[in-house]
């Protein structure tokens, strides 16, 4: 890709989120200019999705990890993942720019996830839920981020109970109901950037979507909690 070609397919206006990041070494002008057009891009894109990043991270970051890693951290890490990649033309967005950066922040908690065992002597597969690279959703994290939408005083005096009865709940549907639930449902994707996660077609994911709503659903009214998917 020529510097024109690049510029047009990636240089916007820049936001104003992490905006630290600079080399400290002399470079040449073409390559100081292809990193500040890089800087600039993933700026902006963070200051679009940084929220919603941080809605992923919060969902699958799981328990064991939340008194030693910072959510923000682990999007600071993954801001600098996403710069670095683009600068060097490692990657860059072929479809959502969304997609792309989640697959980043993936890395960046299986890394985590990584680390930590490694420091504990203990085995990734077996303590936490990484599927094909992925972190999957977490259950606890993912029962509490529901609870929270509980809003009768009767039921939110009852948080606690009922953030693990959710969990019981969301433990009765496979794997992949529970990850397609979180990536629509909990971390508000489109239909078409979750076929484009899922490397499916956009219409299996919206069957694939429905079908896990349905059996989630009934679950939930057997238990009279069906409004948290009001």
């Amino acid at each position: 890709m020529s510097e024109e070609e690049f510029d047009n397919e990636f240089l916007a206006p820049a936001g104003k989120e992490f905006q630290s990041i600079a080399s400290t070494e002399p470079q040449e002008p073409e390559e100081k200019q292809r990193d500040e057009v890089a800087r600039r891009v993933v700026s902006e894109m963070f200051d679009e999705y940084g929220s919603r990043l941080l809605r992923m991270i919060e969902v699958r970051l799981q328990p064991e990890l939340r008194a030693r890693v910072d959510a923000n951290d682990i999007l600071q890490e993954s801001f600098m993942e996403a710069y670095r990649q683009l600068r060097t033309g490692v990657s860059a967005p072929k479809g959502s720019p969304l997609v792309w950066l989640r697959l980043i922040v993936q890395q960046q908690l299986v890394a985590c996830y990584r680390k930590y065992c490694q420091t504990q002597k203990r085995n990734v597969a077996r303590e936490f839920s990484i599927s094909a690279g992925r972190a999957q959703a977490d259950l606890t994290s993912t029962s509490i981020f529901l609870a929270g939408k509980l809003t009768s005083p009767s039921m939110v005096a009852r948080q606690h109970e009922l953030t693990i009865k959710i969990r019981e709940c969301l433990a009765q549907l496979s794997e992949s109901d529970r990850e397609i639930l979180s990536l629509r449902h909990f971390e508000q994707l489109t239909n078409r950037e979750t076929a484009e996660e899922l490397n499916v077609a956009p219409h299996a994911a919206s069957v694939m979507y429905l079908r896990a709503l349905k059996r989630f659903r009934v679950i939930l009214e057997r238990e009279k909690l069906d409004e948290l998917l009001d």
